[in-house]
């Protein structure tokens, strides 16, 4: 009934889990990869059977926006992960891989969200829970092989669609004219 974070909302849906692994996919972002991310995470669950959260490369200086990994390579693109830091500075940041809103959780992360008080922004936070567990079980990263989109605001919802629609056989020659034609009269 109340927005209180991204932790507090995977915490409700504990009782549909069964104690169960599985996925979270936030909605405020799309994939545009060869493989599907979910694909790329279940692989690497797979192979290691522990929680695994999808990774992102990102420019050094944009670090400061997210939740950054660190963590150690122990194949090409799998990272076992020791910490995670919320929105560190630049020179802070242990690495520039960002997790980027996909994960394949346990069901012992409730246990962790339990625990986890209220944290930025007074809300309860995945990321918090997520640090804690890590520091009593194994947890890997994927870096994406492929591009995150964020549509979790106006321009970056805008930018999606005019990429997707591109790419699209039915759409592009006309969006491209259309386009171009705009930029002309602006």
């Amino acid at each position: 009934k109340e927005q209180k974070g991204l932790g507090d909302a995977v915490y409700c849906a504990r009782h549909h889990i069964n104690g169960e692994p599985f996925m979270v996919l936030l909605g405020d972002t799309v994939m545009d990869a060869p493989v599907p991310p979910a694909e790329q995470l279940q692989k690497v669950y797979a192979r290691y059977q522990a929680p695994v959260t999808l990774l992102e490369e990102v420019d050094r200086s944009r670090v400061s926006r997210y939740g950054i990994m660190d963590g150690f390579e122990v194949e090409k693109d799998i990272f076992k992960v020791r910490d995670f830091v919320e929105k560190p500075s630049v020179d802070e940041a242990p690495s520039n891989l960002v997790v980027a809103s996909r994960y394949i959780l346990t069901a012992d992360i409730f246990d962790y969200l339990a625990k986890t008080p209220p944290g930025k922004g007074n809300e309860i936070q995945l990321t918090d829970a997520m640090r804690m567990m890590v520091r009593d079980r194994a947890m890997y990263g994927c870096r994406l092989n492929g591009k995150r989109c964020d549509i979790g605001n106006k321009e970056g919802f805008v930018k999606t669609n005019i990429e997707f629609a591109l790419k699209r056989n039915d759409m592009n020659e006309d969006l491209k004219a259309y386009i171009k034609k705009l930029a002309e009269s602006l």
